[in-house]
C-alpha cells in the first residue's frame, strides 16, 4: 500500500507493507483525513517533535471496515488499565498513544486499530465532514468537562476550525455566543450567523465581559489568553484549549486572577467522561449541523496532493481534507 512516512530527514510517498493487525485490532481502509494544523507543523519541522523513527502523520481519519460500514477513528488509544483510564480521563492515561503521532497514521491507504476507537458513521454524514470529530471532540470537552456556567454570555477567540465548533457547540446548548477573530478573517461567517455574532479583534474590550471565554486561537504568543482574561466578567472562567507553543509565557499580573475570582482552566484533547464520550458527542454535533458544516470542509485532492495541500495557498479558510482511497 502508498503511506507518507517520514524516515532518514526525509517525508515521501513510499510503498509499505499492509498493516497486520494484532490482538482486537481492525484494519480500516482509508477514505478521507483531515490536515491538521499539528499535522502540518510536524510536517515542516519535525525537529521539533518526539516522533518515531518512521512516523506516519494523519489522524483525523474516516474510512470502511471489512463490511464497507463507514467509521471514523477517534485517535486517542489509551492503556485502558489506568487509574486515569479508570476514570475514563483516557487523555490524560500516560501510555496514551495517538494515531498519527505514537502510531502509524491515516496519511495512508490503510491503518490498523483497535476496534474499540471505531465509530460508524451515521447514514447522512458526509464522510469528509466527519473528518472533523476529532477537532469537534476537543471543542466539546472544553466546555462539557468544565464547571461552567449554565448557560449565558460566552466569547470565543479565534474563527478557526475549533473556535467555529466551540461556538456552535455553545450555543446550540443555549449560550449567547460571540466568535472574536482576526481582522477579515471570518472563514463560512455567513452559515453560522444565525447562531454565532462575529466580532473583529480590534473592536473586542472590556467592559463587554463575558461569563465564560474560550481561548481557541493559534498559539504563537500569550495574546489571546492575557484578552481572554480582560473579556472575562468577574467570577467568570476562561477555559484554555489553545495549544500554546512550549516557549510561550503567560504575561498577566497573576493577582488579577485572584483578585477577580477568574476560573482558568485547561483543556487538553477530549475524554470518555461523560454517559457517552466526547468523540462520539462530536459524531452527534456534526450530524445536526452538517448541511453548514460543509462549508468548512474542501478536498484538496489525493494522497500524492500532500506538498501542494499544505502549501500556505492551499484552500485558505477551509479545512483541509485528502482523499485517500
Amino acid at each position: 500500500m502508498r503511506a507518507w512516512e517520514y524516515c532518514d530527514g526525509e517525508l515521501r510517498l513510499r510503498t509499505v507493507d499492509p498493516p497486520e493487525p494484532v490482538d482486537d485490532e481492525i484494519v480500516v481502509d482509508v477514505r478521507y483525513s483531515g490536515i491538521c494544523g499539528s499535522d502540518i507543523a510536524k510536517i515542516l519541522n519535525p525537529q521539533h517533535f518526539s516522533l518515531p523513527t518512521r512516523w506516519r502523520p494523519g489522524h483525523e481519519v474516516v474510512g470502511t471496515d471489512q463490511t464497507g460500514q463507514w467509521v471514523a477513528i477517534d485517535p486517542l488509544v489509551a492503556c485502558g488499565h489506568c487509574a486515569d483510564c479508570a476514570a475514563r480521563s483516557n487523555h490524560l492515561c500516560r501510555d496514551l498513544k495517538r494515531l498519527g503521532w505514537d502510531m502509524p497514521g491515516g496519511f495512508a491507504e490503510q491503518v490498523s486499530v483497535p476496534l474499540g476507537q471505531i465509530h460508524p458513521l451515521p447514514s447522512d454524514l458526509d464522510p469528509r465532514v466527519a473528518t472533523l470529530a476529532d477537532p469537534a471532540a476537543v471543542a466539546i470537552h472544553g466546555l462539557r468537562c468544565t464547571p461552567l456556567h449554565a448557560s449565558g454570555r460566552l466569547a470565543v477567540i479565534g474563527a478557526g476550525t475549533v473556535g467555529l465548533l466551540t461556538g456552535l457547540y455553545a450555543a446550540s446548548a443555549g449560550w449567547d455566543v460571540t466568535v472574536i477573530h482576526r481582522n477579515g478573517k471570518r472563514p463560512a461567517a455567513a452559515a453560522f450567523a444565525d447562531m454565532l455574532t462575529f466580532q473583529p479583534e480590534a473592536t473586542a474590550s472590556g467592559p463587554d465581559h463575558f461569563q465564560v471565554v474560550v481561548d481557541a486561537a493559534s498559539g504563537a504568543t500569550s495574546t489571546p489568553l492575557e484578552q481572554a482574561l480582560r473579556l472575562v466578567a468577574d467570577g467568570g472562567s476562561v477555559v484554555v484549549v489553545n495549544a500554546y507553543a512550549p516557549a510561550v509565557t503567560l504575561r498577566t499580573p497573576l493577582r488579577d486572577i485572584f483578585r477577580r475570582s477568574i476560573q482558568l482552566i485547561g483543556s487538553f484533547s477530549y475524554c470518555r467522561r461523560s454517559e457517552y464520550g466526547d468523540f462520539v458527542a462530536a459524531l452527534g454535533l456534526l450530524r445536526a449541523h452538517h448541511h453548514r458544516l460543509e462549508l468548512l470542509v474542501g478536498e484538496v485532492g489525493g494522497l500524492a496532493d500532500l506538498p501542494a495541500a499544505i502549501s500556505g495557498n492551499a484552500m485558505s479558510g477551509t479545512r483541509r481534507v485528502m482523499r485517500c482511497g
